[in-house]
């Protein structure tokens, strides 16, 4: 389904001022902080983001789709679950 440029819901330029916020669920839940976002480059549009996850001493970063994600106050959040 093609939707129209001023009805997607993350523009690529708005998406840059959201790095470290956080990324939760479809349930709410925090999957970490926003670290980078990776562009289709065939559509001009965000499709994955990598989510830095895990202790402070112990992190990694983990891909998280963006298809359908809504930006909040603070927070993006993912149409997918945490499966870790």
């Amino acid at each position: 389904m093609i939707v129209p440029r001023d009805l997607r819901l993350i523009q690529a330029a708005d998406i840059r001022e959201w790095r470290t916020h956080d990324v939760v669920d479809v349930g709410g839940h925090r999957i970490g902080a926003l670290e980078a976002i990776y562009v289709d480059t065939s559509t001009d549009e965000p499709a994955m983001a990598t989510v830095l996850v895990g202790l402070p001493t112990r992190h990694r970063l983990v891909f998280v789709p963006l298809d359908g994600a809504i930006v909040g106050p603070g927070y993006v959040r993912s149409t997918t679950t945490r499966r870790w």
